[in-house]
């Protein structure tokens, strides 16, 4: 399963922070590295687009991936066919990136009826945890 962390900006664009995956018992570690990898990435791709990523809202989303939301990224990472700065840091190749979205079992999971979380990163060095339920479709697709 993958998840995007989504940084609601408080000038220029927001942040969507993604993927993140869940491991074989669902569940998803994001290390504050790794967000800050993904903010760089962001960056890189347009540094005049994006204000200071401290500067956001405190309030976060984070929630499970849709399909579209997966195919878009593929094709856009088709285009833009190299690693970006920061996510250097978390993948070792655009074809391990791709091959991430492409396996992604999303797609079985009822995605109107999975949470979406809401919380409030005010906190410095905050350790927080968060339970997200996602539902499995009744046929796998």
């Amino acid at each position: 399963m993958l998840l995007r962390v989504h940084l609601f900006a408080r000038r220029k664009n927001d942040f969507t922070l993604q993927p993140f995956v869940s491991d074989g018992e669902g569940l998803v570690t994001i290390p504050k590295n790794d967000l800050e990898a993904e903010i760089t990435a962001h960056y890189d791709s347009g540094l005049m687009d994006y204000y200071r990523a401290s500067d956001c809202l405190p309030s976060v989303e984070i929630r499970v991936l849709s399909t579209d939301e997966i195919s878009k990224a593929i094709e856009a990472r088709k285009i833009w066919n190299e690693l970006l700065a920061g996510e250097r840091h978390r993948w070792t190749s655009i074809e391990q990136l791709l091959a991430l979205y492409e396996k992604a079992n999303n797609r079985n999971l009822l995605l109107g009826q999975s949470s979406v979380i809401r919380a409030d990163w005010q906190q410095e060095g905050a350790d927080c945890s968060y339970t997200l339920t996602a539902s499995p479709s009744a046929t796998p697709k």
